[in-house]
């Protein structure tokens, strides 16, 4: 762990020390093809050399907003359960056949996307994708995994409740899309997990996992058209049409007059914060301008509201704010804790570092430390085959452009001042917003006076 947290503060003084005429300078990606076979799946081919290795990742748009109304947890389960029967395979065939070749291959959901994906030896694609072929295109959900498994997924969801941290996010998340498929956690709840039963699984599957829409990236020391040969000849003959009903837009809508939901747990002598709004999605236009106004209230060690919370303040170890993007919207979040005393000043100095972000420019030294911040990281993002197959398929799924790799540095050096402060007046507000706490209210409340309208909900009443 210590190495790791080394190697880690390493790369973070790289990318701040680097220098401003490196930020800018354009990446090259390897060489790849693209093709989408009869039955509609996209297969991206990209040859690299530098190691024995091939990685394939294949992208399905079968995330948890996809989940039907009243089975939130569907793609989760759906995504848990593919690798625990396929083709007359049990889970520990399965698992043989993969730690056989020595490789890796694992299927999650997130909230847009599923993604089934794995790393081979380059000598073993044909055996790998045969592995990948059959848990996706035939899987057998076997009755016993499916209520194995949906004892582990409900476990872990209960389990929630005894981190504050992410018990805080979840509802937070929850609140803020709350009407939309985004607002649920990618997991589900407790009680429509329990509910679900191995037809519930099938038809998610047999409704979203289907080859049209589909981009599949294998990444490696392999022949390009070699390994196209392999693709089609183990995916080619997938089929299925998608009968998901199309995931509506996450609208952007603030919180008229600020709205506090208060979480009371008696219990606690830390309250965990919350602030944020509904912002745009992965499409925007501003995204480059979002990224470096991010960064510079909350994305690092060095940012606005490290600086006032925790440095000179001391009010709390943490603080950042982060944007989530996704295909149909997004959302804006400021994210801290402290102790009970210093709730109320917490949260006016995170409100405080929002509003200044819409009111004013960022200096000229502040805008170019997070130009050379995030311009000098991102070659870190993009170093591996795995890195590779990631963007060429969300690259696709997302439809950011072929260039955006490329282009990515010299983009995120064109965005001005005024430009992030354009971009944090339409999605970081201070007033209207929706904060959350997860707080001792007894301990807390003659601190929120004057924040917005107050409703308090008890921790023991969330499942």
């Amino acid at each position: 762990m210590k190495q790791t947290i080394i190697a880690a503060m390493a790369v973070l003084l790289f990318a701040a020390a680097a220098p401003a005429s490196a930020g800018t300078a354009g990446i090259d990606l390897p060489e790849y093809t693209k093709h989408t076979l009869e039955n509609g799946l996209t297969v991206f081919v990209m040859e690299t050399r530098e190691v024995p290795l091939v990685s394939i990742r294949l992208l399905l748009p079968a995330g948890s907003a996809a989940d039907p109304a009243g089975f939130e947890g569907a793609a989760n389960l759906t995504a848990e359960l593919v690798m625990k029967g396929a083709g007359g395979m049990g889970a520990d065939e399965i698992a043989e056949q993969i730690e056989g070749l020595g490789g890796e291959l694992s299927a999650s959901a997130d909230r847009d996307y599923t993604a089934v994906a794995g790393n081979f030896l380059a000598r073993d694609l044909a055996a790998a994708l045969e592995i990948l072929g059959t848990v996706v295109a035939s899987p057998d959900f076997p009755a016993d995994e499916v209520e194995r498994q949906k004892e582990i997924v409900t476990a872990a969801i209960h389990s929630v409740k005894d981190s504050p941290y992410r018990f805080a996010s979840r509802e937070f998340a929850r609140l803020l899309a709350a009407g939309h498929p985004y607002g649920h956690p990618v997991e589900g709840s407790a009680a429509d997990v329990e509910k679900l039963t191995r037809a519930d699984v099938a038809a998610f599957h047999a409704a979203n996992w289907v080859p049209e829409g589909a981009f599949l990236a294998i990444v490696g020391d392999i022949d390009a058209k070699t390994a196209l040969k392999l693709a089609k000849k183990r995916l080619g003959s997938w089929r299925g049409e998608r009968a998901a009903a199309a995931v509506p837009v996450l609208e952007r809508r603030t919180f008229p007059g600020t709205r506090v939901v208060v979480i009371d747990d008696p219990e606690l002598t830390q309250s965990q914060i919350r602030i944020g709004n509904i912002a745009v999605g992965m499409d925007s236009p501003d995204y480059f301008a979002l990224a470096v106004g991010n960064n510079t209230l909350g994305g690092g060690f060095t940012s606005r509201l490290m600086d006032e919370i925790r440095v000179n303040r001391g009010l709390s170890y943490g603080a950042r704010s982060g944007l989530a993007q996704y295909r149909r919207g997004g959302t804006f979040t400021v994210v801290t804790y402290t102790k009970n005393e210093t709730l109320r000043e917490a949260i006016d100095v995170a409100l405080e570092q929002v509003r200044l972000m819409r009111d004013e420019t960022l200096t000229g030294e502040e805008l170019a430390s997070s130009q050379r911040y995030l311009s000098g990281l991102f070659p870190f993002r993009i170093e591996t085959n795995d890195h590779l197959a990631g963007w060429l398929t969300r690259l696709a799924f997302y439809g950011l452009g072929e260039d955006f790799v490329e282009t990515y540095r010299e983009r995120i050096g064109a965005v001005t001042a005024a430009d992030v402060q354009r971009v944090a007046r339409e999605n970081f507000h201070a007033e209207d917003c929706l904060i959350v706490l997860l707080a001792n209210y007894a301990e807390t409340k003659d601190q929120l006076a004057g924040l917005g309208g107050i409703e308090v909900i008890a921790k023991a009443d969330i499942e």
